[in-house]
């Protein structure tokens, strides 16, 4: 057996920089980035990328033109110099063209050929059209043209993947502009959930599938890349605008202004001599968090290093935003567990609203303490089986399989599901697929594939569970254990006492401090 070395990020001081990330069951480096964007727990969004795929598949098992085996049209070509006249087929010099953006002879060739619409509406065996392929070269004018004879502009290739992404991939903005000129659809999704916008940010992903496709292989006669060297300075700045082009109002709402100090908040800034020799210390505010009322308490909590600052306001019925990061619900819960843990019994109160120690459980300091521990303890249930989430699972396969059993789409997914007693058959069993996939994309299905998505998801969770127990009954040799928790108003006697609790039974060093 395969045995593998876990390197931490820690030094011999006993110094860390990581985090526990409990949710997806993994260790996080604080000074790495991140890619977590590519998960997704969210059941619309995975419902909505199985029907994508299977309209993708739905549309790939209808029957298109191939553009090479269905032309006929021969024209005999004479090279001169000796070499014997040979014929060959006249749309493949059209298609040579039509990459190298020679306009006029495609004009010519679509006024005078007999398989005019061939060229137009035919795919290759990636099932791409050459308005595709023509997205990916710099002449808008031949998108235009083939735009003109009838290309169709939301076609898809076999992986969902359009003239718009094509375009938006290799950073051809004149290309962007005619396609959505002409009703390219920029909400359409590939196989793999990836709008057009996506193409054009700078994603790892996309700047690999650039280089491959311009230095590796010809493999598709539509899309002779070859030789092709980007201008990669050019091409940034139109990726620039194509992003602005496709995500509209969107894009503009991540953009966060602000102004510099007015002379009236600059005085809140000062110079002070620093107890280190030969340098000063500049004071002055840190960050502005936004209270419901003024009886709130806002905490922040700092570890020092790389890891970011947490802010939390007292309450429960908030949750994060940009400077409070913590939710008020899940923090709050958070701490009603942990009080059990530590034996801390919080006392009642007429504000809990039906849960007993919920008011004082709710406390900032208190939910910085849960967040400090849920990103560098270990708890007892994060070593235990996860019966609720087994219960979930169990009560949502009852439910899809009432489902099927109980409803039209269901019968009929069910008999087009016996793949077993076709196999053999493969013209049947590719019209089996392409009735299943249609059935799959239409409307009437998407409660069946919110109750898949569903399961797939708490499935996932199981499976992440698994993953954090593994975790927890072999834990790194150190972890994190102090931090500072700065409180806008002295900390409750309530929570000093939870806080102690806490320290000896885990081992930490929480300190709070009134920031006053």
């Amino acid at each position: 057996m395969e045995s593998y070395l876990c390197c931490f990020p820690m030094n011999e001081r006993g110094q860390v920089a990581y985090e526990i990330d409990k949710r997806r069951g993994r260790y996080t480096n604080i000074c790495a980035s991140d890619d977590s964007d590519t998960e997704n727990d969210d059941v619309d969004h995975l419902a909505n990328e199985l029907a994508q795929k299977a309209t993708i598949a739905a549309q790939r098992g209808e029957s298109y033109a191939d553009i090479n085996e269905d032309s006929k049209e021969m024209v005999t070509i004479n090279p001169g110099h000796g070499i014997e006249p040979f014929e060959q087929k006249r749309i493949l010099d059209a298609i040579s063209d039509c990459a190298n953006g020679n306009k006029r002879a495609v004009k010519d060739y679509l006024e005078t050929s007999s398989e005019a619409q061939l060229f137009i509406r035919g795919r290759d065996h990636d099932s791409k059209t050459t308005l595709i392929s023509a997205a990916s070269e710099p002449s808008s004018e031949m998108v235009s043209l083939l735009l003109k004879y009838g290309a169709d502009v939301n076609a898809v290739d076999n992986g969902g993947r359009s003239a718009l992404m094509e375009a938006a991939l290799f950073g051809w903005a004149e290309n962007v502009k005619v396609l959505l000129q002409n009703g390219a659809d920029k909400h359409i999704r590939d196989s793999e959930n990836r709008l057009a916008v996506d193409f054009a940010r700078d994603y790892y992903k996309n700047r690999t599938e650039r280089y491959r496709r311009t230095r590796g292989s010809v493999t598709s006669p539509l899309n002779p890349r070859l030789g092709y060297t980007e201008d990669t300075f050019r091409r940034d700045i139109d990726r620039q605008e194509i992003v602005r082009l496709l995500s509209g109002e969107n894009r503009k709402s991540e953009i966060v202004f602000g102004t510099p100090p007015t002379l009236s908040l600059s005085e809140s800034y000062s110079f002070t001599p620093s107890p280190m020799q030969g340098s000063l210390l500049l004071r002055g505010p840190i960050e502005e968090y936004p209270i419901s009322s003024s009886s709130k308490t806002v905490a922040r909590l700092e570890r020092g290093g790389k890891f970011p600052s947490i802010g939390a306001m007292s309450g429960w019925s908030h949750s994060s935003v940009q400077s409070l990061r913590v939710d008020g619900r899940q923090w709050t819960d958070d701490v009603l567990y942990i009080s059990e843990v530590v034996d801390h019994v919080l006392a009642s109160h007429s504000c809990d609203q039906g849960k007993d120690g919920q008011y004082n459980a709710c406390h900032a300091e208190k939910q910085l303490i849960a967040y400090f521990i849920d990103r560098h303890v270990f708890l007892p249930r994060d070593l235990e089986l996860n019966s609720k989430l087994e219960e979930r699972i169990d009560s949502v396969e009852d439910e899809l399989h009432e489902f099927l059993s109980g409803t039209e789409i269901g019968h009929k997914e069910k008999l087009i599901g016996k793949h077993d007693e076709i196999k053999a058959l493969n013209l049947e069993l590719k019209s089996v697929e392409t009735a299943l996939n249609q059935l799959v994309a239409s409307p009437q299905a998407r409660p069946l594939l919110k109750l898949e998505s569903q399961l797939n998801i708490l499935n996932q969770q199981l499976d992440r569970h698994t993953g954090l127990m593994d975790m927890a009954s072999a834990p790194p040799p150190v972890s994190l254990t102090e931090a500072v928790i700065l409180v806008s108003s002295p900390p409750y006697q309530d929570c000093r006492v939870f806080k102690d609790k806490v320290n000896a039974r885990f081992g930490l060093s929480i300190q709070l401090f009134a920031a006053l």
